[in-house]
């Protein structure tokens, strides 16, 4: 019998981000998991009519960017909060977690 995954996977490998550049490309050559992951949400954001300024980092988006353990999960999250100007992460307890494009609002800047 096929594993319902499988064939998950191949329908997930069909969506694209813009162009003929698909998710399963990226998640292949695009070594940096970080940069797989902001990729991906940002084609599920321009896939909303109008276009979105956040996405919700489901397990979906998660899968498709190839990021499978909540460890490296961390790691990806702590590394866009960190160094990934014009995007933030908003962690809401007991929820998944939210990527946004723009300048964090709760950030205090030197003026």
């Amino acid at each position: 019998m096929d594993d319902p995954r499988l064939g998950q996977r191949a329908r997930r490998d069909a969506l694209f981000l813009k162009g003929p550049i698909k998710f399963g490309w990226i998640r292949q050559n695009i070594p940096d998991p970080t940069s797989r992951l902001i990729l991906v949400a940002r084609g599920f954001m321009n896939m909303a009519n109008p276009t979105e300024t956040e996405c919700t980092l489901s397990l979906k988006v998660w899968d498709c960017a190839g990021i499978h353990s909540p460890d490296q999960r961390t790691r990806v999250l702590k590394k866009i909060g960190q160094k990934c100007e014009g995007y933030w992460v908003e962690q809401r307890k007991g929820r998944t977690s939210l990527l946004h494009i723009g300048q964090n609002p709760n950030k205090i800047t030197p003026p």
